[in-house]
């Protein structure tokens, strides 16, 4: 399975997020936080693990923090795995108890006693933190950056194989099995997998895979994590030449999704972006199609959160990671974009794929278009 990140790069990124947990602690008066979510483990850890029960926003494994001392707090059974596997040479103190005897809360409230606290979940006597902990993901690190763009790859290989190797008949659970295959194979796991062929692509925003079997028209949509990283990546496939009207919603999503990428500058108010959006909709012939699913922000450790959009104070920030889901009836449009000190990169574009080429107020924006069969 490939790596991306030495050992030495891994310790050394661990190093910074440290850093920015211990400037938090100080911003906020606390003495120490404890980290439970799956993504703040993973952000913590420059890409460990604290997973069993998958489909769980929470870990079994907690990261106590303070000016001074780090604790891994979990149950007996994950412990060493998870010093040994997930955080190796990271210099976490281990903290472990039998099932039966203490829950990881009950331990990280033992070893934070008297102590002012920040916890990502609803900790006895500590203050909640949501928002403020996922701003802590940002500026992206170097390495960082070179996960993103090899997860982006990724998703771009396995989707255009996945796509041409498409055919009439097979059914949309098939192809999610094999969805689920190809990103398993590269070391990764989906959180969300949509897999829609044909009518189910009109009538819903998130056609789930069933036992319905494909005509004309596929949507894959894969949402993919590794290392803590997502890629959320949407591709569009079709038998023969599209129905006009098809065509025309292909068009709308392509052309809002190139502007708003083009918009994506250090500074810009996510409302702003929103804004624009709802403008585009309405010009295109679409104006009411924008309520009906969100309209995208940042991702990362982060699934994704489109809440920022609504938030006139949020700005976008250099080296952050991008998924906007921007939907018509019969359409819909979603890369992962990358915004760096070169500008705004779609990790997720890559060779075998059609191109259009979008003329935007801010220049010329390639993305990708739908595969005609």
């Amino acid at each position: 399975m490939e790596q991306v990140g030495s050992p030495e790069q891994v310790l050394a990124d661990a190093t910074i997020k440290e850093d920015r947990v211990r400037a938090f602690l100080k911003r906020e008066g606390l003495d120490a936080v404890v980290l439970g979510r799956q993504d703040n483990f993973a952000w913590l850890t420059a890409g460990g693990d604290n997973r069993v029960v998958t489909t769980s926003e929470m870990g079994f494994g907690y990261l106590v923090v303070t000016q001074d001392r780090k604790w891994l707090v979990s149950h007996s059974m994950d412990g060493q795995r998870f010093i040994e596997e997930q955080v190796p040479g990271q210099g976490y103190e281990l903290v472990t108890s039998y099932w039966h005897q203490a829950s990881p809360e009950q331990k990280a409230l033992k070893l934070t006693r008297g102590m002012a606290v920040g916890a990502d979940f609803a900790l006895e006597g500590a203050r909640l933190y949501g928002p403020e902990l996922v701003d802590l993901h940002y500026p992206l690190t170097d390495l960082e950056i070179e996960r993103c763009r090899w997860i982006g790859g990724t998703a771009h290989r396995i989707l255009t194989q996945v796509a041409h190797d498409l055919q009439p008949g097979m059914t949309e659970q098939e192809v999610a099995a094999r969805l689920l295959y190809e990103y398993a194979l590269a070391g990764m796991t989906i959180d969300v997998l949509i897999v829609g062929f044909d009518r189910r692509i009109m009538d819903y925003r998130h056609p789930m895979p069933t036992e319905n079997t494909l005509k004309r028209y596929a949507l894959l949509h894969p949402a993919a994590r590794r290392w803590g990283l997502h890629a959320n990546v949407t591709r569009l496939v079709h038998f023969g030449e599209p129905p006009s009207n098809t065509r025309r919603a292909m068009d709308g999503v392509a052309t809002i999704g190139a502007h708003v990428a083009a918009m994506l500058a250090p500074g810009m108010p996510f409302a702003d972006i929103l804004t624009e959006q709802i403008r585009l909709y309405r010009v295109l012939g679409y104006s009411g199609e924008w309520i009906y699913h969100f309209q995208g922000g940042i991702t990362g450790y982060t699934l994704a959160d489109p809440t920022r959009c609504r938030d006139p104070e949020a700005r976008v920030v250099e080296r952050q990671a991008y998924d906007y889901f921007i939907t018509i009836t019969a359409a819909k449009f979603e890369e992962f974009m990358l915004l760096t000190e070169n500008g705004i990169e779609f990790a997720s574009m890559g060779p075998g794929w059609p191109v259009r080429t979008v003329e935007t107020p801010n220049g010329e924006i390639d993305v990708p278009d739908v595969l005609i069969r």
